[in-house]
């Protein structure tokens, strides 16, 4: 045997590459809205890191809800605000509504519970999304990744709701009105009915989250065809939000 063999034999085999590991949480926040290619094929490549990266979005969005919660009534009184919920109720169709003044008493009430419903919701999107990304790459585009890799692209996407609702809020506490719209209702101001519940939902962000559903389901697929998936999502809804408005108005 050559010596040259003898190194090659006694050499140990190489061992596998080590995954990067999920980059800190601001900069995986700044990535969602400026870098989002980049932060979701970081994500696909550090494997079990990327898919456990799916809290830090959560706690983010769960710091929004709550800091949105406590401003409101620096901004606004139980009143005012019972006064456009029940003009919101009317507008989608309800009736036999109790006096604005009842409503305003049981508003701080109906603040925290909201609160506490909506925080649990943002634990539970992510799964929910991701498991509809899993199944509708799974049926109509090959998608191979695991679902908790759907779910960490889709705590990451929701950071753009969060935003919306930031950006929202400091609109109505700048102008001092509850009625300020981002909706596409603006739009089309005297509609009513399922058409103003489905309008409603159609918001710029609400828009850029759904591409950003697609987009990251498909890169950490390695898939570059993004927009097919985005149609069918953005087809669900539209869809569900009818739905919730013909409810609505049923509940009238």
């Amino acid at each position: 045997m050559t010596a040259s063999s003898l190194d090659t034999a006694a050499a140990p085999p190489e061992a596998p590459a080590a995954r990067p590991a999920a980059r800190p949480l601001p900069v995986r926040v700044a990535d969602t809205f400026f870098s989002p290619g980049k932060l979701f094929a970081e994500l696909r490549d550090a494997g079990e890191a990327g898919e456990r990266a799916w809290l830090g979005p959560v706690l983010v969005s769960l710091v929004v809800l709550l800091a949105l919660t406590l401003a409101t009534p620096l901004f606004f009184t139980p009143l005012e605000v019972a006064e456009f919920a029940r003009q919101q109720a009317v507008d989608a169709g309800r009736q036999n509504l109790p006096p604005a003044e009842q409503m305003a008493g049981q508003m701080e009430v109906f603040r925290w519970v909201g609160t506490a419903f909506f925080a649990a919701w943002t634990f539970a999107r992510p799964f929910v999304v991701g498991a509809l990304l899993a199944g509708i790459f799974g049926a109509f585009f090959g998608g191979n990744a695991k679902y908790r890799m759907y779910v960490s692209v889709a705590s990451h996407a929701f950071l753009v709701s969060a935003l919306g609702a930031l950006v929202g809020s400091a609109l109505m506490f700048a102008s001092g009105r509850l009625d300020v719209a981002l909706s596409l209702a603006v739009l089309a101001p005297d509609a009513g009915g399922v058409a103003r519940g489905v309008l409603n939902a159609l918001t710029p962000f609400s828009l850029w989250m759904t591409a950003l559903f697609a987009y990251g389901a498909a890169t950490v697929n390695r898939r570059e065809g993004w927009i097919g998936a985005a149609v069918i999502l953005l087809a669900l809804q539209v869809a569900v939000a009818a739905a919730m408005a013909a409810l609505g108005g049923m509940g009238g």
